[in-house]
């Protein structure tokens, strides 16, 4: 297994190995609430600040989508060994357009929702098992332990909460 001791290569300060596991699914849940209430309490969370970034409310779908998909994956990995997870696929989704037209306030409730289940998910995982492994392609295909994924859902947060305020102009 690689070394968890990483940092975000896209400039956002994350590291793995600093997130507290016992703080992961709090901040999670905190992190999403306000992606929700910003994409919720704006006129135009829908428009790109520019052609090739996402707007804020494709950024919200992603980080929804990211916590249902990861949540499955912890599950998979405490019930099969070290399997091998399928990609999101998240920037085709984006391109097929498959969040246009979504309504910004059920896809701030339906993110709240998967934070919530997410958080709930990692904390009732018992600490045996969060040395589990999975092969997580992300940022390169790795033998990844449970806490890091988790601690890579609290960075899809954190990271792209800052995405959404920089397209909300609100950096």
């Amino acid at each position: 297994m690689t070394t968890d001791s990483e940092r975000c290569e896209e400039g956002c300060g994350f590291e793995w190995d600093a997130a507290d596991p016992d703080e992961i699914g709090l901040r999670i849940t905190k992190r999403a609430a306000d992606i929700a209430d910003l994409i919720a309490g704006n006129s135009l969370p829908d428009v790109r600040t520019s052609p090739e970034v996402w707007s804020p409310l494709e950024y919200a779908g992603h980080v929804r989508d990211v916590l249902f998909n990861l949540r499955d994956r912890l599950v998979v990995a405490i019930n099969e060994n070290n399997p091998l997870c399928k990609g999101l696929f998240g920037a085709p989704r984006i391109e097929l357009g498959l969040y246009q037209g979504d309504a910004p306030d059920l896809v701030a409730q339906e993110l709240t929702t998967a934070a919530a289940l997410f958080a709930r998910t990692w904390d009732r995982i018992p600490t045996n098992l969060r040395n589990r492994t999975m092969v997580y392609g992300y940022p390169r295909l790795a033998d990844r332990s449970l806490t890091w994924v988790a601690a890579q859902a609290l960075h899809e947060v954190e990271h792209h909460l800052a995405d959404v305020k920089a397209g909300l102009g609100d950096s």
